[in-house]
């Protein structure tokens, strides 16, 4: 999150996410990637608190990095304001436990052999494999949502369907 960038349309969206899902879970953001100066404003902004310690009850994390999830055999390791890596989420997820996570990726290789799509669905079976379940939400903000907890993940995406989300914006279109 740059603070440039702080009350764009994606904080709008994500404001969203956090009331849209507050009946499953309580959405937190996580501090890596929302700079301190900035914290106090974020929360006002996108009405999400930073997490500061694990919660003792269900919780979602929102990983917020500037651009995204590289692709699993990027060169990156750990977690940078600009990305959170397939690895670091791995970790993160195993972690704190979660019951859902989200992550804004508008990473992508733009001169890649692989499209968009089949970008997104090479992050997807890296997590698949460490069997942790995703979807995209596909838009100019896109965001993957993911959790270890198939029952979680599922009732994520059908509440953004009650809240009036169409179902062709999620990625895969049939989970």
């Amino acid at each position: 999150m740059r603070e440039k960038y702080l009350g764009d349309s994606y904080d709008i969206v994500k404001r969203f996410w956090r009331e849209s899902l507050e009946q499953i879970a309580p959405l937190y953001a996580h501090p890596r990637f929302v700079p301190g100066a900035i914290r106090t404003q974020y929360t006002a902004t996108t009405s999400i608190p930073i997490l500061d310690s694990n919660p003792s009850e269900r919780f979602g994390i929102l990983l917020d990095p500037h651009t995204g999830i590289p692709l699993p055999d990027a060169s990156l390791n750990g977690a940078t304001a600009s990305h959170a890596t397939l690895p670091f989420i791995v970790a993160l997820n195993e972690e704190l436990r979660p019951a859902y996570m989200i992550c804004f990726d508008q990473s992508y290789h733009r001169k890649h052999p692989l499209t968009k799509k089949e970008q997104r669905d090479m992050k997807r079976a890296f997590l698949r494999k460490q069997g942790i379940g995703s979807f995209y939400y596909v838009s100019h903000a896109p965001f993957l949502f993911l959790g270890s907890h198939a029952e979680f993940l599922q009732a994520v995406r059908k509440r953004l369907v009650e809240v009036g989300i169409p179902k062709i914006r999620f990625e895969p279109s049939d989970a």
